[in-house]
C-alpha cells in the first residue's frame, strides 16, 4: 500500500521533527543554551574588561557556575576569594583554575580559598573575620552558592518530597542556606563594600522563584515543618527571597555607589539538581523498564536544553563586571537581560521590607 507507506513515513518524519524541536522549545522557554543566540544584547566572557586591582568573593566557587565565575574574574585580573564549605574541594578548585589559566596571563592569577558553610552562621562570621584580616578591598560579592533538594514537580506533575532538613542553626535548609546565610554575610561585609565603592552585590536566584508559596515568603515555615511545607515550594521561597533581598539592598544602599542585582542564570548542567536525578532514577528503576525508558527520554530532553556551566555564568559575570551599569535592584535572565520575576509577590514592597526585618531578627536570635 504505497499511499499508506507515504502517510506513515510522513507521520514518522513529523514525529521526529517534533521530538527534535522539543529541546529547542524547552531551551527557549526556560533559559537554556538557545539564549546565547536569542539575547537582544549578548554578553560573552570576552566582553569582560580588565579587572586588575579588583577583589571578588564568589560563594560556592568550587563547582558549576561558581567555579566558572571565579575562573573568568581571575582570568581578567581580579583577585578572587573562592568560598566553599569543603576545604579539599575549595583548594582543588583554586588549583584547577590556576592550571587552566597557566600561560593565559602575563602574571599568575590571584586566587585563594577561604572556608564558608552558609548553613552555619558561626561559619559565616568566621569567614568574614578571615576576609577582613586580609586587609583587602571588596568590589564584587557574588552570592552564588545554593542548595536544592527538590525542583518542585516532575514531568507528570508529581511533587518531589525528600524530607525536611535543617541547617546547623535550626533553619529550614533552603531558606537558611540560600538566603539567611547570604544575608548575614552581606551584613558583615557591608562597610567593606561601601569603603571600596563602586562595588556590586549579585544575588543568584532562579526561575524557581515563581514556584514559591502563594504568600511568597512563609516565615512560619522557616524553622518548623508545617502541614503546608513542600520542599519544592521551599526552594522557590528561598529564590524569591534572593530577588526581594537584592531589591531591598539596592534601595538601602542608594547613594553609596554600591549596587545590587539578582538573576536567574538559566537552566544549567551542574551538581545542583543531583537530588532530583537520584530520586527520579530510583523511582523509575523500582517501577520497571517502561518507566526507566520514559525517564531516560525526559532526562535526554532536559539535558539537551541545558546551558553549559561556562555559559550559565555569563549573566552573573555581566552583572559583576559590565562597564555599563545594570539597572540597580534589577532581576536578570539569560543572557544579561533585565526582566520581571514571575511570582506575584516579587513586587510586594511590604514583603520586601518585612523579609529584611525578619532576616535581621532571625540572625540575631540564632547567634
Amino acid at each position: 500500500m504505497p499511499g499508506f507507506s507515504r502517510v506513515a513515513a510522513a507521520s514518522i518524519g513529523v514525529a521526529v521533527l517534533a521530538v527534535a524541536a522539543l529541546p529547542l522549545w524547552l531551551s527557549y522557554a526556560a533559559g537554556g543554551w538557545i539564549a546565547k543566540y536569542t539575547s537582544p544584547k549578548p554578553f560573552f566572557a570576552s566582553d569582560i574588561p580588565d579587572l586588575s586591582g579588583k577583589v571578588a568573593i564568589v560563594t560556592g566557587a568550587n563547582t558549576g557556575i561558581g567555579l566558572e565565575t571565579a575562573r573568568e574574574l581571575a582570568r581578567n585580573g581580579a583577585e578572587v576569594i573562592v568560598a566553599a564549605r569543603s576545604a579539599s574541594k575549595g583548594n582543588a578548585a583554586v588549583e584547577a583554575i590556576r592550571a587552566s589559566l597557566s600561560g593565559a596571563r602575563a602574571k599568575p592569577p590571584k586566587l585563594r580559598f577561604l572556608p564558608l558553610d552558609l548553613g552555619s552562621l558561626a561559619s559565616v562570621g568566621a569567614f568574614a573575620r578571615d576576609f577582613h584580616r586580609l586587609n583587602l578591598p571588596l568590589h564584587m560579592l557574588v552570592l552564588n552558592a545554593g542548595v536544592m533538594k527538590s525542583p518542585g514537580k516532575d514531568f507528570v506533575g508529581r511533587a518531589f518530597t525528600y524530607g525536611f532538613e535543617r541547617t546547623s542553626d535550626g533553619l529550614e535548609a533552603h531558606i537558611g542556606t540560600n538566603h539567611v546565610g547570604h544575608f548575614y554575610l552581606t551584613q558583615l561585609l557591608l562597610q567593606k563594600l561601601k569603603a571600596s565603592a563602586p562595588a556590586r552585590v549579585i544575588s543568584v536566584s532562579s526561575a524557581a522563584e515563581s514556584q514559591a508559596y502563594a504568600a511568597g515568603i512563609r516565615f512560619d515555615l522557616w524553622g518548623e515543618r508545617g502541614a503546608e511545607y513542600e520542599d519544592g515550594r521551599a526552594y522557590g521561597q528561598s529564590k524569591l527571597a534572593n530577588v526581594l533581598f537584592a531589591r531591598e539592598l539596592a534601595h538601602r544602599l542608594e547613594g553609596t555607589r554600591v549596587t545590587a542585582y539578582s538573576c536567574h542564570p538559566g537552566i544549567i548542567k551542574t551538581e545542583l539538581g543531583r537530588h532530583m536525578n537520584e530520586q527520579m532514577q530510583a523511582e523509575a528503576a523500582a517501577a520497571g523498564s517502561v518507566a526507566t525508558a520514559v525517564t531516560a527520554f525526559f532526562s535526554w530532553l532536559f539535558e539537551a536544553a541545558l546551558l553549559s556551566a561556562a555559559d550559565g555564568a555569563l549573566t552573573q559575570l555581566y552583572l559583576s563586571t559590565s562597564p555599563e551599569l545594570p539597572f540597580n535592584g534589577g532581576y536578570y535572565i539569560p543572557i544579561a537581560n533585565v526582566a520581571e520575576p514571575k511570582h506575584p509577590q516579587a513586587r510586594n514592597l511590604t514583603l520586601q521590607r518585612l523579609l529584611w526585618e525578619q532576616s535581621e531578627a532571625t540572625v540575631a536570635a540564632k547567634l
